[in-house]
């Protein structure tokens, strides 16, 4: 993470576009806000979209705005976030779940520096910086054609890869105790994690990385007692490996099945959740991808949830 720092200043400073990957829940909009922080453009505004939630109806109103009468419910004019960012920066995230005549109009804007809103035929000159994200292998995606070769080589000039919470040894706990002390100061809470709290903490992998981390310890703080000591008892049994073998260990079939279900919800991920994608990594059928998913109680996505305390569900990703 230090030397992630060090890169975001390095590339902060310049004016090129960013492309930020990693897992999904690491942390990229952060990023992306931590380049505009530090760029030339910290009082300037600073956009944010999610491609994925984005029709492609809506795709070109959404970014480029339009004139009133464009289309019905057109009653007045509206920039887009483009015109909206102008001198700012724009993070497109999840920039890989774009359609084809999506990607072919953010090219344009890049290539050119203009926009045209819809129902427009004035072009309009925009100064952002781009910084686009995505948790999906975009090489992948161009060769299997549903990703532009073109708009890749224009979004990736600066890369920058965020690192899985599982690869950042201590950071676990240092974010568990922050995010346990934001939680407290929105709870009124007096509580503090045990010591045995933040070791299991810190022993599980995190497949859904810094927001999963995030969401367990604002849950264990509302459901622990609201002053003395939080021990693990209330921790998800995904965390905590349940009762275990002895001495707290988990048993084989444990081990087993928490290997099967990182490496299953990983293939999905790198699949992009595409079932016959992952099934062909994995060297099984679909069915055998089905049948692995329904005992380790996955979804496409490779999302599983687990309980905590008394049985109430939490989400949690699987991706790894």
């Amino acid at each position: 993470m230090t030397r992630l720092r060090g890169s975001l200043r390095r590339v902060a400073e310049s004016p090129f576009p960013v492309l930020v990957t990693g897992e999904s829940g690491c942390g990229k909009e952060l990023v992306a806000r931590g380049v505009h922080r530090l760029s030339g453009r910290p009082e300037r505004r600073f956009g944010a979209v999610n491609c994925a939630a984005l029709t492609d109806e809506l795709v070109e109103a959404e970014l480029f705005g339009y004139v009133r009468g464009a289309f019905t419910g057109a009653m007045t004019d509206r920039a887009g976030l483009f015109e909206a960012s102008d001198r700012g920066t724009l993070f497109l995230d999840e920039v890989g779940e774009l359609s084809p005549r999506a990607q072919a109009k953010l090219l344009r804007v890049l290539q050119d520096g203009e926009i045209r809103r819809v129902g427009d035929t004035v072009p309009r000159a925009v100064d952002v910086r781009v910084v686009a994200a995505t948790n999906r292998p975009l090489e992948s995606d161009v060769r299997t054609r549903q990703f532009r070769e073109d708009l890749l080589y224009r979004l990736d000039v600066l890369r920058i890869e965020v690192p899985p919470l599982r690869d950042r040894g201590d950071d676990v706990r240092l974010l568990a105790e922050h995010f346990w002390e934001r939680a407290r100061s929105l709870t009124g809470s007096r509580a503090m994690p045990a010591r045995s709290t933040l070791e299991a903490l810190a022993r599980y992998h995190w497949p859904g990385n810094v927001r999963q981390l995030e969401n367990i310890v604002a849950a264990l703080v509302v459901r622990g007692p609201r002053s003395g000591v939080v021990g693990p008892a209330l921790l998800p049994t995904a965390i905590t490996g349940g009762a275990g073998g002895q001495n707290g260990m988990p048993t084989l079939h444990e081990a087993r099945q928490v290997f099967e279900r990182r490496f299953v919800s990983g293939a999905l991920a790198q699949a992009g959740g595409r079932r016959a994608k992952a099934a062909s990594a994995l060297g099984v059928t679909r069915q055998g991808l089905a049948k692995l998913l329904k005992r380790l109680d996955l979804d496409d996505r490779g999302t599983a949830a687990v309980r905590c305390g008394d049985g109430a569900r939490y989400g949690e990703s699987a991706e790894s």
